[in-house]
């Protein structure tokens, strides 16, 4: 009877380390990535794409390798350090914003060009269509996705904005280099900031106007600080990446490679530009709900936009060509062939 005993407890101690071990192997397959971005955790960019990317991962890999999301700067403060901190590993992926980095970005930065394309959706296919001009900016990276978003309104604080003439010595937010030489161009002050600082620096006059996609409206809630949006002043769109780290993603499973390969690139960068799309559509009729006045010019208006702003667009052009040691007009072609 003891040694039946013994061997009872024997069988019992082996079964349970049996099963011990098993956990171990599960919990040491299962990888979590730390995913950060700097806005709300209702932007539409959390919503329509990272949280779905999560979701999706978990199911295909059946909860193998999860994301966990960071919102609102919670690996670190400030939106001009998301490339730094998937660089470093700070954070496994990250959402940014190409021109917060523009030496790094230069290429990318050329789709910023007013007039190359009508909305987001257009511009990101472009951006994937010619995407082996760009690859070697993002080398550092593992790249994920590439965006962008329909091309930019002015929101302004005080003052309608119907023509060249009522922009002259405003102080404008720009959303990148490329906006900020052509608001110049036409004649007012172009202030760079986050967009994370807009809302205060519009409640206080730090500056009289904001040019960004018009999902900001919403995401910023800067209906609550204007009076008057206009939205068709030939502008730039602004472009976002979904990068992840190097390392992090070297040391995947090849199978899970495969899957967030199926999941990314093309497929969730054009979920990424719809979001935004509905996003500004959801902004301006928030706006117009707020009793803010929407204003669209007229053709003789955006005619001489248009005409003041050549000089600097070939400018610009011929920089981003000293800046490469590429032909940037060639890539802006490229990128606006249909």
């Amino acid at each position: 009877m003891k040694t039946g005993s013994h061997g009872i407890k024997a069988g019992i101690t082996a079964a349970l380390a049996t099963a011990a071990l098993c956990m171990g192997l599960n919990a040491a397959v299962a990888d979590e990535l730390k995913v950060a971005h700097f806005m709300p955790s209702m932007h539409p960019m959390d919503k329509g794409v990272m949280t779905p990317l999560a979701e999706e991962i978990s199911a295909a890999t059946n909860g193998q390798l999860t994301m966990r999301i960071y919102p609102s700067g919670e690996l670190g403060k400030g939106p001009v350090q998301q490339y730094k901190r998937v660089v470093t590993g700070v954070a496994d992926i990250v959402f940014g914003i190409p021109e917060y980095t523009p030496q790094q970005f230069a290429k990318t930065g050329l789709v910023h060009i007013p007039g190359l394309f009508e909305d987001g959706t257009q511009a990101t296919n472009a951006l994937w269509n010619n995407i082996e001009l760009f690859e070697d900016e993002y080398a550092q990276t593992k790249l994920l996705g590439l965006w962008a978003n329909n091309p930019s309104v002015l929101i302004s604080r005080e003052k309608p904005v119907r023509s060249l003439a009522d922009l002259q010595g405003m102080k404008i937010r720009t959303p990148n280099p490329v906006m900020a030489q052509l608001v110049e161009a036409w004649g007012a002050i172009p202030v760079s900031m986050p967009t994370t600082d807009t809302y205060n620096a519009m409640n206080t006059g730090v500056i009289d106007a904001v040019m960004i996609g018009p999902s900001g409206i919403r995401s910023y809630k800067l209906h609550e600080t204007a009076k008057y949006v206009t939205t068709n002043i030939p502008s730039a769109l602004d472009s976002f990446y979904l990068l992840m780290n190097k390392q992090s993603w070297d040391a995947l499973s090849d199978e899970h490679k495969a899957k967030l390969d199926e999941l990314t690139g093309r497929a969730i960068s054009l979920r990424g530009a719809k979001a935004f799309a509905e996003a500004g559509q959801a902004g301006l009729k928030l706006a117009e709900e707020a009793g803010v006045e929407l204003i669209q010019i007229d053709t003789a208006a955006e005619a001489e936009f248009r005409k003041k702003m050549e000089p600097a667009i070939a400018k610009i052009l011929n920089q981003k060509s000293e800046e490469t040691g590429k032909n940037a007009e060639a890539i802006a072609a490229a990128l606006s062939a249909r």
